[in-house]
């Protein structure tokens, strides 16, 4: 591990462990972000845009180093901003957060994992670079998974930084509108339970479910399309691969798939071999090739040999 992989790790380390040190999630709990309410309600009142950046700031360093009490904070925040001003803050706040902790995690970990485990994850890396943000909106939109895991988890993959925190910022939003909806009633709510019941639970859950419904159904148009011109779509295939064209491409592709035992049929409307063998590789070079030899044989003389009949005579 490089010395700034090794400062950063310590850094994050020692906040964290402060922060238990000293018990700051006492902070943000329910019961005293209720007891906290009127007091910073003043506050807010009289510096709004100096309390908003403070919230903002905390909160994305709480997510950033992935400290417990979000959920708090995001029901203190609309209970302190209002609900659209609050959803602004926290909706920004904790992607933003969400990024940096994916960022750590790639920082410190991507390495290291990619190495060590780099054969037994191609099919993940794979799946995740082709369809990755359909994943993780996935993720986002099922609040039964941890964040804070799929931050780090994330971080691991070849995901792509902007598309990371587009689709958390997309994901997440749904469930951030449900959380500061309830903060808006801040009073009323004796426990976090109260905030998200089974019903919005799964309501949330088959919202989640829907980019691969979405995939789904993309794949299903285009396989109906693909087969809009015939009367019937065929129940079966009697051919593995179907090679157009028999030039050097094609009669690799064709002899490779038939050494594996595949079904293959090769078209070809003209010679086989295609314009490299039959009219260009080819023939050139067998052109290029004679003239090359004539060229030399104009030579004969100025080499000390004589043509005769029909062949060369060294002349001493």
């Amino acid at each position: 591990m490089s010395v700034k992989k090794l400062l950063v790790g310590l850094m994050i380390a020692a906040i964290v462990a402060l922060w238990f040190s000293f018990d700051l999630g006492q902070w943000l709990t329910l019961d005293n972000a209720k007891a906290q309410q009127a007091i910073l309600n003043d506050y807010i009142v009289q510096h709004f845009t100096q309390a908003s950046l403070f919230f903002l700031l905390g909160y994305i360093v709480m997510t950033a180093l992935s400290l417990p009490g979000a959920a708090v904070a995001s029901l203190l925040g609309a209970a302190l901003f209002g609900f659209w001003w609050g959803l602004i803050l926290v909706s920004f706040a904790s992607s933003i957060g969400a990024t940096l902790a994916f960022l750590v995690s790639r920082f410190l970990l991507q390495d290291w994992v990619q190495n060590r485990f780099g054969q037994k994850l191609d099919a993940i890396n794979r799946g995740i670079e082709k369809d990755g943000r359909f994943y993780l909106l996935t993720l986002r939109l099922i609040p039964i998974f941890p964040f804070f895991l799929i931050n780090l988890v994330m971080g691991l993959t070849p995901l792509k930084t902007h598309t990371f925190y587009w689709v958390s910022q997309l994901g997440m939003l749904p469930g951030t509108a449900v959380y500061v909806n309830a903060g808006t009633q801040l009073a009323q709510i004796d426990s976090l339970g109260d905030v998200v019941s089974p019903s919005v639970l799964g309501s949330l859950a088959l919202l989640g479910l829907f980019p691969l419904l979405a995939k789904w159904i993309m794949a299903w148009v285009t396989r109906r399309k693909r087969y809009q011109g015939w009367r019937k779509k065929p129940h079966q295939f009697d051919r593995n691969m179907v090679v157009i064209g028999a030039g050097a491409g094609g009669l690799v592709s064709s002899y490779i798939a038939a050494v594996v035992k595949a079904k293959v049929t090769l078209v070809e409307k003209g010679s086989m071999g295609g314009d490299c063998l039959n009219t260009g590789c080819v023939p050139s070079k067998a052109l290029i090739r004679a003239a090359k030899t004539m060229r030399e044989i104009g030579k004969a003389k100025r080499l000390a040999f004589m043509p005769k009949r029909q062949s060369l005579i060294f002349q001493r």
